[in-house]
């Protein structure tokens, strides 16, 4: 799996989708589109925003998870320790399996 792309990240608007916030990352002033949320429920009932806002956050929830570890397994009993390390296995792509999407009716 390959790397994520680099941070930050930023919650946008593009012309192109106005009423759907994208998630981008700015590098060496070239705007990449990390993202786009669609409206979960429909469009007034906020989880698209609220969902770029999480995404465009994950970069430094990342690097915060990561320098946090050493504190978090002298603090944390092992099973709470190893359920981080089960998220963090996740974002670096090392899930035995990809779970199946099933249709909600």
């Amino acid at each position: 799996m390959g790397q994520h792309t680099q941070g930050p990240w930023v919650v946008s608007l593009d012309p192109r989708y106005p009423n759907e916030p994208c998630i981008d990352a700015v590098i060496d002033g070239v705007v990449w589109h990390v993202a786009l949320c669609h409206h979960a429920a429909g469009p007034d009932d906020g989880s698209a925003e609220a969902n770029a806002r999480l995404i465009a956050a994950a970069p430094e929830l990342l690097a915060t998870l990561r320098e946090a570890l050493p504190v978090l397994r002298a603090e944390l009993d092992q099973s709470r320790y190893q359920a981080v390390l089960s998220v963090l296995a996740k974002i670096e792509g090392a899930r035995p399996h990809r779970q199946q999407r099933t249709e909600q009716h």
